[in-house]
């Protein structure tokens, strides 16, 4: 009886998983069968005819609208003439005129939308001709704009003193082997068409960098003026020569601004015409230069050039055009009659449907769909079937893992718990929506990638704090200061390359060892809650350094406040000093996946050391004291000492880490900026497999991808569902703080034995 009582448990266990696997079988047997639907000749064959009335529809649609828009303008005109049009309202103009135009569009629709086509076949050839040729110049311009863009990112990404590299009196030669020192490939033979365009892109930065320290100038100047001068009614009655001699010699900086004469002599004389009216002026607002919105760099195809190469596939395809328009007008002779601007349109939306940069089946059949070309109705379910094969296959397979999941469950969460088991499946559905939204798989993983190279060092800092026993180490953020300390005092003395990276790591590391110590006797006299403790003193540290970096005695001008000559900017660009240098260096794209190898290697190499470190004799007892403080003591180890070890061990590698965070991300961002990272770093882990009392080198690679995995794709599927929303930085932040949230429910909130 107890047999059977425990088989019923089992059995029923096994019906989920066992429907699941019915239903994703179904699905996949469809899938496979609108494959093969879709290498039949008659499914071409409709597919064919549905391009040709895509084609006509485009055609019939572009002359309907231009009908009824001049329909809708004659209205209106009319309705000016009526001397009573100003007693109407607008709403009342509105419903006349948009009357008119449906009424046009009706009638339109009755004569143009079903064309009569005499000659189906030169129809077809025409558009075929127009297709192919659209396909060989559009190939073509991709990779030579791809090529085009890689070099441009190169140059803005790496060149911060553009003044320099492009100065007055330099010729384009000297220009162009100054911007091979950053992009050699520009100097390939095969790149020579572009040299020119980058030579204006190179004299266009160097203006705008210019105009930009001239306004960072003339409004320090304006501050000057209204900071200091007490009285501004001695000033009154002075025409403005005799002002500006006043002004230049009681306030000798004044004099250093002649080309900005103008601009202070009307400040001045607004502030005088304030204090005789016994008003004041208030000082302009002091401009966050470097603070602005980060974002990855787009190339600007202003600086564009194409190949001769590509330039005789262009006249093709515009003669091939002109061929089908021809064709086009014989069919519907109206359409001689639209404006050039309408005529532009027209084939735009013609080329919409010809040329897919998804040429599958089922992006022709959807894009032919859009254009109301409907298949012929006897063999419509087998394209509609034909053209859901891949949404089909893609459901089957999510159906699938699902039953899997749930089959194998019980053995799938004890080896890799319910937390990683959930992310990870998670991400592989999120995978297979970037395929259902056509988005690149292999562009978002490149991206996930980059920034689990650019946030591992500082999961990886997570990693001692667990293992001696302090948890989760949200005051990691002292580390973080230090690193930026590190960074700052490079940019400072101008250092660039790999000797600045260097420089700032051991600056940090340096900085954070005594403030890791002193911290960690803070933890040690306040066992048991080291995760609020740690909490609030890395929030309280942040604090605190928003005051220091104001006051830290910083003279470089590119990192200070022009204005005021003292305290640090906000973010700091790391152009021309280290920004990406670990990204680029030997990274190669695979199956297009762009793999930052310098980046990975630097993150293999830390957790090396850290795997190492924790299997050396210090390391082992560090653990020991973490994971049962009693047995440590008695077995002779002190417990403190070694908490103190892996704190301090803690705050170093993320003092590390945000060096290496910030080369990635291009900026060194202080003030508020560190103050959510040990969030980040701690849910990076504890979605990796790792518990508040036990951490693997393993846990630390696992969670940040999963992590940035699922944050990577997670954005652009919900900016893709949201599609115009731009959604983009609140997507980002939902994302990240929902990852968050769920990983800190899942410390279980377990105590030490």
């Amino acid at each position: 009886m107890s047999e059977k009582t425990k088989e019923k448990p089992s059995v029923r266990s096994r019906i989920v998983p066992i429907v699941l696997f019915i239903l994703a079988g179904i699905l996949l047997v469809a899938s496979v069968s609108g494959y093969a639907l879709q290498g039949t000749q008659e499914s071409k064959a409709n597919l064919d005819d549905m391009r040709t009335s895509a084609v006509l529809h485009a055609a019939s649609e572009g002359l309907i609208n231009s009908i009824a828009q001049q329909a809708r303008a004659d209205k209106l005109a009319e309705l000016r003439k009526d001397k009573n049009f100003r007693k109407r309202g607008l709403d009342e103009v509105n419903e006349i005129c948009d009357g008119a135009m449906n009424e046009a569009r009706a009638e339109a629709e009755k004569l143009y939308a079903n064309p009569v086509v005499q000659d189906k076949p030169a129809l077809e050839s025409a558009i075929i001709a127009y297709e192919t040729a659209l396909a060989a110049s559009g190939s073509l311009s991709q990779d030579e704009r791809a090529a085009y863009a890689d070099l441009y990112i190169q140059l803005v990404d790496n060149i911060s003193d553009w003044k320099a590299l492009a100065a007055d009196g330099m010729d384009d030669d000297a220009v162009i082997a100054a911007l091979g020192k950053t992009a050699p490939d520009l100097l390939k033979d095969e790149n020579a068409h572009l040299r020119a365009g980058f030579v204006r892109l190179a004299r266009d930065m160097a203006v705008k960098q210019q105009a930009k320290e001239d306004a960072e100038s003339q409004n320090q100047l304006l501050t000057v003026l209204a900071t200091a001068v007490p009285d501004w009614n001695e000033y009154a009655g002075l025409d403005k020569d005799a002002l500006w001699e006043k002004l230049t010699a009681e306030l000798p900086e004044i004099a250093a601004g002649e080309k900005f004469k103008d601009a202070l002599l009307s400040d001045a004389l607004a502030r005088v015409e304030a204090a005789q009216k016994g008003e004041t002026l208030s000082a302009p607002a002091e401009s966050e230069a470097g603070a602005e919105t980060v974002s990855e760099t787009q190339a600007d195809y202003r600086y564009f050039a194409a190949t001769e190469d590509l330039a005789q596939k262009e006249l093709a395809e515009n003669a091939a055009y002109d061929a089908l328009y021809a064709q086009l007008v014989t069919i519907i002779p109206d359409l001689g009659t639209l404006s050039s601007k309408l005529q532009g349109t027209l084939r735009e939306n013609i080329e919409k449907v010809l040329y897919l940069e998804d040429d599958g089946f089922s992006a022709r059949y959807n894009t032919y769909r859009s254009q109301k070309a409907e298949p012929e109705a006897s063999g419509a379910w087998k394209l509609n079937l034909a053209s859901l094969a891949q949404n089909l296959l893609l459901a089957g397979i999510a159906i699938l893992l699902l039953g899997l999941v749930v089959f194998f469950w019980d053995p799938l969460t004890q080896r890799f718990g319910v937390s990683r088991t959930i992310i990870a499946l998670f991400f592989v559905y999120l995978c297979l929506l970037a395929e259902f939204y056509n988005i690149s798989v292999r562009m978002m993983m490149g991206n996930v990638l980059e920034r689990m190279s650019m946030y591992g060092v500082l999961v990886l800092a997570m990693m001692p704090g667990i293992q001696c026993g302090i948890g989760l180490n949200m005051g990691m953020t002292i580390g973080c200061i230090s690193g930026l300390l590190g960074i700052v005092l490079a940019l400072q003395i101008n250092l660039v390359g790999f000797p600045a990276l260097a420089f700032a790591c051991v600056c940090g590391a340096v900085v954070a060892l005594p403030l890791g110590w002193a911290y960690s006797k803070l933890l040690n006299r306040m066992k048991g809650n080291e995760m609020t403790i740690s909490t609030y003193v890395g929030f309280s540290f942040v604090s605190l350094m928003c005051i220091g970096w104001m006051m830290l005695p910083f003279t470089n001008p590119k990192i200070i406040w022009l204005l005021s000559g003292k305290g640090l900017r906000v973010t700091h660009s790391l152009l021309g000093s280290f920004a990406h240098l670990l990204d680029n260096f030997l990274a190669f794209k695979v199956f297009g996946i762009k793999v930052p190898t310098g980046g990975l290697l630097f993150l293999g190499l830390c957790c090396f050391l850290v795997w190492l470190f924790s299997r050396s004799r210090l390391g082992i007892a560090m653990t020991a004291a973490g994971s049962n403080p009693r047995f440590a003591e008695a077995s002779g180890i002190s417990v403190n000492r070694m908490r103190t070890v892996g704190t301090v061990l803690s705050t170093v590698i993320a003092a590390v880490g945000i060096v290496i965070y910030s080369q990635a991300f291009g900026y060194a961002q202080l003030y508020t900026a560190p103050r959510q990272l040990g969030f980040v770093a701690s849910s990076a882990i504890l979605i990796g497999g790792a518990t508040v009392s036990k951490a693997k080198v393993s846990h630390v690679l696992i969670g940040v991808f999963l992590f940035e995995g699922v944050l990577v794709f997670g954005q652009q599927i919900a900016n893709s569902i949201m599609a115009g929303g731009g959604l983009s930085e609140v997507m980002r932040i939902m994302i990240s703080n929902g990852i968050i949230l769920y990983a800190l429910t899942q410390t279980g909130g377990g105590r030490r034995a």
